[in-house]
C-alpha cells in the first residue's frame, strides 16, 4: 500500500467522514498500490471538510472538461516514498452506466453509506450484496452498447473473478431485500439470471439481456436515449479525434512551466523524458527540446541552407563550434544565431500559450541570462556596429521577451565525473573530453530567471536525485 493511501485512509477515519471504495474492491489492494484509481464515495454532509483534507494532502484537482460528469471528480496526490501518483476518483452522487455517458443516476448514496464493512487495509467498503447487484447491473449495462460491449468482453476473466469474490459472502436475504427496496422490477431470480447470462450467455444473449436492464433501470435514468445516443456518437468522435490526433489527458486548474538545464552529462534527457512519462499518465504533457528547436515556416529555407554549408567544415569553423572566444563575429555567425533565436523564442511563446491554457510542458535546456553561455544569446553588442550591431540587438531581444519558466532545475556534476558519464554515453557524434572540459568551465555559475530555480546534485543515486525533482514539481503544479 502506498504511504500516501494509508495516510489518506486514517485521516478520513480520524475526521470522521463518511465515505467508501463504492466499487471494485475485488482490486482495492492494488488501488492502494497505484495500480488502478480508488472510486470514493463521499457524503454530500462531507464533501467540503473532505475538499479541504485534500488540500491538506496536497492533492490536486484534475479534469477533462470534454469528459466529465456533475457530481464527479479527479483528485490526485503524490506519494513520496514510490515517487508516483495516486488518482481518487471521487463521487458526490453515484453516476454509471455506459462508461462514455453514464446515465444512470443510483440515488441510494446515503443507504450505501449506511451499510458499510470494514476492508483489511481500514477503508470502508459497501456490503457485498449491495456491490454485487450495482456491479452486475454495470456489467449488464455495458453490454447494451456495441462500443462498451468490446470493452466489457475483453474485461471478462476479470469479471468472472469479481463474480465469484462478491458471490462468496453475499446475504441472499439482504440481497431480496436490497433488490425489493430499490429494484422492485427485479426479482432475485432475474438478477442470478443475468449472472448466469455474464458467465456462460453468448454474446447475442448478453446484448439483449443487457437492453432489458437499461429499461429495467429506466427509473435511474437521468438522461434520455436520444440524448445518450448523441452523447455516445460525440464522445466516439472526439475519443478517435483526440487518440489521433490531440492526445489530450486531464488538466490541473493551472498550467507549468518546466525546465531542466544545467552542465553536459548531467542527465537532463534522460530526467525530462522520466518526468514526460511520469506525469503524462494523468496529465496533458508536452515535452520539447530548448536547445534544438524545430524550424519555423520563416526560418526553414535559412536554417535548410546553413546545414548545407556546414557539410565538410571544420569543428571550430564560426558555421558549426558551438564555443566561440569573446570578440566580434563574422556576418554568417551573427545570421545563424539571429535565426536559432527566433526558432527559441516561437517554440517559447508558443509552450507557454499552451502552458497557460493548462497544459504541462517540460523543456529540455532553457536559456540563461549570461551571454554566451550553452542555450543563451550569444551576441555582445558591445563588439558591434552598423548592420551587425541592428542583428545583435535583435537576437539580444528576441532572448529578453522569452517566456520566464515557472520552475529550473539546474543540474550540476564534478567536471571529472561528466567526462567518466560521457566517455560511458552511447551517442553518435559523441563529444570529446576537451569540449566537455571547455563547456564545464564557460558554463558553471549560470544566473537564470524563473518563479523558482533549483540547483539539482546529480553526484547521487539517481532515483532519489528524481524523486527530488518530483516532489518539487508536485507542491508548484
Amino acid at each position: 500500500m502506498y504511504k500516501l493511501s494509508k495516510e489518506l485512509i486514517d485521516e478520513l477515519n480520524r475526521e470522521g467522514i463518511r465515505y467508501c471504495h463504492w466499487k471494485s474492491n475485488y482490486l482495492l489492494d492494488d488501488a492502494l498500490d497505484g495500480d488502478d484509481d480508488l472510486d470514493l464515495l463521499v457524503s454530500r454532509d462531507d464533501i467540503s471538510k473532505f475538499e479541504i483534507l485534500l488540500l491538506r494532502l496536497n492533492f490536486k484537482e484534475a479534469m477533462d472538461t470534454n469528459i466529465s460528469f456533475n457530481g464527479v471528480k479527479h483528485f490526485f496526490g503524490y506519494d513520496s516514498d514510490s515517487g508516483e501518483i495516486l488518482h481518487l476518483h471521487i463521487y458526490y452522487s453515484i453516476k454509471t452506466g455506459a462508461s462514455w455517458t453514464k446515465s444512470i443516476h443510483f440515488d441510494f448514496e446515503e443507504y450505501i453509506l449506511d451499510n458499510l464493512t470494514l476492508h483489511k487495509s481500514g477503508m470502508p467498503i459497501p456490503k457485498k450484496y449491495i456491490e454485487f447487484v450495482i456491479f452486475i447491473l454495470r456489467v449488464m449495462v455495458k453490454h447494451s452498447r456495441i462500443n462498451e460491449f468490446i470493452l466489457a468482453e475483453k474485461e471478462h476473466k476479470r469479471t468472472l473473478n469479481e463474480i465469484i469474490y462478491l458471490k462468496n459472502g453475499t446475504n441472499r436475504d439482504d440481497l431480496r431485500e436490497f433488490l425489493n427496496r430499490f429494484f422492485p422490477n427485479i426479482t432475485e431470480q432475474e438478477f442470478y439470471g443475468y449472472v448466469e447470462t455474464i458467465q456462460r450467455g453468448s454474446k447475442i444473449e448478453k446484448y439483449l439481456t443487457g437492453k432489458r436492464v437499461v429499461r429495467k433501470l429506466k427509473r435511474y435514468r437521468y438522461i434520455t436515449p436520444f440524448r445518450e445516443s448523441y452523447i455516445n456518437i460525440s464522445q466516439l468522435l472526439y475519443r478517435i479525434s483526440n487518440k489521433l490526433l490531440f492526445k489530450r489527458k486531464k488538466r490541473l486548474s493551472t498550467g507549468i512551466i518546466i525546465a531542466i538545464t544545467g552542465l553536459d552529462a548531467t542527465g537532463k534527457t534522460t530526467i525530462t523524458n522520466d518526468l514526460r512519462e511520469w506525469l503524462g499518465k494523468n496529465f496533458t504533457t508536452h515535452l520539447k527540446h530548448f536547445g534544438k528547436p524545430t524550424s519555423s515556416i520563416l526560418t526553414y529555407p535559412f536554417n535548410l541552407l546553413i546545414k548545407i554549408l556546414r557539410r565538410g567544415v571544420s569543428s571550430g569553423s564560426s558555421m558549426k563550434s558551438s564555443i566561440q572566444k569573446n570578440g566580434a563575429k563574422s556576418l554568417p555567425y551573427i545570421i545563424r544565431q539571429l535565426i536559432l533565436a527566433y526558432d527559441r523564442y516561437k517554440i517559447a511563446k508558443r509552450y507557454w500559450d499552451i502552458a497557460s491554457a493548462g497544459d504541462i510542458v517540460i523543456f529540455d535546456r532553457y536559456k540563461s541570462e549570461n551571454c554566451g553561455a550553452m542555450d543563451s544569446h550569444r551576441l555582445d553588442i558591445k563588439y558591434y556596429s552598423g548592420l551587425k550591431l541592428k542583428l545583435a540587438e535583435l537576437e539580444n531581444s528576441l532572448y529578453r521577451n522569452m517566456p520566464e519558466p515557472n520552475v529550473i532545475f539546474y543540474l550540476t556534476v564534478p567536471i571529472d565525473i561528466a567526462v567518466e558519464r560521457n566517455e560511458k554515453r552511447i551517442k553518435e557524434g559523441k563529444e570529446s573530453r576537451e569540449f566537455i572540459k571547455i563547456r564545464h568551465k564557460l558554463n558553471q555559475n549560470l544566473t537564470y530567471s524563473a518563479d523558482h530555480i533549483y540547483t539539482i546534485d546529480t553526484d547521487q543515486p539517481y532515483q532519489y536525485e528524481l524523486k527530488e525533482i518530483k516532489s518539487k514539481i508536485w507542491r508548484l503544479l
